[in-house]
């Protein structure tokens, strides 16, 4: 096991990634080195941040989407978002399951209570 902050190839934590071993605790120099769009997706969701001028897109690689055509706009968290600090309790099995596809607990309930009171006010409002 090599310890925290040594540095790793890109093929190698893909590798690690792929064998569900953490990634988190290393990192990779990315002068001179070109990462695949969604090898970078995947370096990212394991802990190591990928500059974007390290990351190249193959077009031919792209599928076409309606959704996603017209113009992005930016959602910020508004200025209003507070920070609430819970504790749960998770049956093994879900705690592993959260565990071994990288499962961010908490990203997971802000979006699930935010579906949920969009959801009420809908119902209560008809």
């Amino acid at each position: 096991m090599k310890m925290m902050n040594s540095k790793i190839s890109i093929s190698e934590a893909l590798q690690n990634i792929e064998a569900g071993q953490p990634v988190s605790g290393y990192s990779i120099d990315f002068n001179h080195i070109k990462v695949a769009a969604l090898d970078a997706m995947k370096l990212t969701k394991a802990g190591i941040a990928v500059p974007e001028a390290a990351i190249y897109y193959n077009d031919d690689e792209l599928q076409f989407d309606e959704d996603f055509e017209g113009d992005w706009v930016s959602t910020a968290t508004p200025s209003s978002a507070t920070q609430t600090a819970i504790k749960i309790n998770l049956k093994a099995d879900i705690k592993e399951w959260a565990e071994s596809n990288n499962v961010k607990l908490d990203q997971l309930l802000e979006k699930l209570l935010d579906s949920f009171y969009r959801a009420q006010k809908m119902v209560s409002e008809k």
